[in-house]
């Protein structure tokens, strides 16, 4: 069995890929299994009986090389938060029983904490590394990255961020328009950044921000996601927190969910903040009944909901016109309960 403390599991079509954090979680057996899920009942009304064990596993090792994980694009993607692997990148068309390594992208600065896949960026198909205490994201190009992509040859490196001094770049999600990079810093500098990533070769810094009791207790930030006009963090002894980035020159907290210091939801805190890596770990907004997963290191699995903070704006009454000197001057009237206001050509 695996001894491993933490867990990350990710899906491909019928199959599972499990990965244990080891000796970096506080476990001993840090390896990658995979399970075929094929044989599972797809009938709630007819479940696979007790004990009858449909999912086939194996144990692939890859011991110390599964941190953190993802799929996508039939690619397995293994972080292993080490500059001497960085992240691993492996086929699972040809057998996803046993995935066929393609490349990695080890060497000084590419720690590759996580990773994320945009997918269809003006006809490319982009790898966003974090990669730690490297300090930075780094943008890749993997469009072409198949079974047929030469072993050991790295896909060509788009852009990357600027680096920020003293962070250490956990994880990243894209806004849904593909435009804005969201990244969390796990060493509690700046929290949260923001990146303009119209044009992947050169991201523009645009915003760093922190929760709103963050002056008062200085809490973590873990991993987040994004979907639609909201943010969901899970900040750690802060629980989750739902910020509000129409605006994403500036996000607005507007919702939160203490997993941590009222697991009970009683309205008495049991626990302080105290800028220790304990509470909210993960999130998961995009279930179709609108729920919201979250998972504490303490509490467990907590389910929530997220009513609107607010009525949805009306929209603007806009005009334009040119000037004597051709330039375009544009108007528009200010109406209740907007985050801001863009303007696009």
């Amino acid at each position: 069995g695996d001894a491993a403390t933490h867990h990350d599991a990710v899906t491909g079509k019928s199959y599972a890929y499990v990965g244990a954090q080891g000796n970096q979680g506080g476990g001993t057996n840090p390896n990658l299994f995979v399970f075929d899920l094929s044989n599972l009942s797809g009938d709630i009304n007819a479940p696979n009986g007790v004990d009858s064990n449909p999912c086939v596993y194996l144990n692939l090792g890859m011991t110390g090389l599964t941190h953190t994980i993802n799929v996508a694009r039939g690619l397995l993607f293994l972080h292993t938060a080490y500059s001497s692997n960085g992240c691993r990148v492996y086929d699972l068309t040809t057998n996803p029983m046993n995935p066929k390594y393609l490349f990695n992208t080890s060497g000084s600065g590419r720690d590759c904490h996580d990773s994320g896949v945009i997918e269809n960026v003006n006809g490319r198909d982009l790898w966003v590394v974090s990669d730690g205490g490297g300090r930075r994201q780094r943008i890749w190009d993997i469009t072409n990255v198949g079974a047929s992509w030469p072993t050991g040859a790295l896909p060509p490196l788009v852009g990357q961020t600027n680096q920020i001094s003293g962070i250490y770049a956990h994880s990243n999600w894209v806004s849904d328009d593909k435009r804005y990079l969201f990244s969390w810093d796990e060493n509690n500098v700046i929290d949260i950044s923001v990146h303009d990533i119209t044009n992947p070769a050169a991201p523009i810094e645009i915003n760093l921000f922190q929760y709103s009791e963050n002056s008062q207790y200085n809490a973590i930030p873990h991993n987040g996601e994004v979907r639609a006009k909201y943010l969901y963090v899970a900040y750690y002894e802060a629980g989750l927190r739902v910020f509000d980035i129409s605006n994403p020159y500036a996000p607005l907290e507007v919702g939160k969910a203490e997993t941590y210091r009222d697991a009970d939801g009683d309205g008495d805190y049991t626990r302080g903040i105290s800028g220790s890596y304990d509470g909210a770990w993960n999130t998961y907004p995009f279930l179709p009944s609108g729920n919201i997963l979250v998972s504490d290191m303490y509490g467990g699995l907590f389910i929530v909901r997220a009513d609107p903070p607010y009525p949805t704006p009306d929209a603007p009454t806009a005009t334009g016109q040119r000037d004597g000197s051709d330039n375009v001057i544009l108007n528009w009237n200010a109406v209740d309960n907007a985050r801001g206001y863009s303007v696009e050509r």
